[in-house]
């Protein structure tokens, strides 16, 4: 790396998490949802909502309190676009339990891989201040 905050590796990284979530989330939705064309649209909004709000949350480090409220505005956000865009949202669909074990379903398909690929590859090659950190705890415990 050359001291630049967004290196080639980390945007393709980034590029290629986006189209395995995009592709499984659009894949699952079509495969696990009816010809209903309202519904595919909602798992997929709400779907790609879900998996963008749980990425986020895995990727902080360190929270700050407008990081939290940017999370909860955008579910906030969310839910009232069920009320303003109604053409875009079958809402008594959307509140039933075979519309959320799909979404949940959807969501977690697309989500864990990408967390586990992180964790393992975060064990395997941990970044140079979690070395820096563990050696200083080590010398601390001596």
């Amino acid at each position: 790396q050359k001291g630049r905050r967004l290196c080639t590796r980390t945007f393709l990284t980034w590029v290629f998490k986006s189209i395995y979530q995009g592709g499984i989330i659009m894949m699952l939705a079509i495969l696990m949802f009816d010809d209903s064309f309202l519904h595919i649209i909602s798992i997929t909004f709400t779907a790609l909502i879900l998996t963008e709000l749980l990425m986020v949350a895995f990727e902080v480090q360190k929270w700050h309190w407008m990081m939290g409220a940017a999370q909860v505005l955008s579910v906030i956000f969310y839910i009232s676009s069920f009320y303003l865009l109604p053409t875009y949202f079958d809402v008594v669909f959307i509140f039933t339990a075979e519309f959320w074990w799909r979404v949940i379903t959807i969501t977690l398909i697309s989500c864990l891989p990408v967390t586990i690929g992180k964790y393992v590859q975060r064990q395997l090659s941990p970044p140079v201040y979690v070395k820096v950190g563990r050696d200083v705890e080590e010398e601390d415990i001596a």
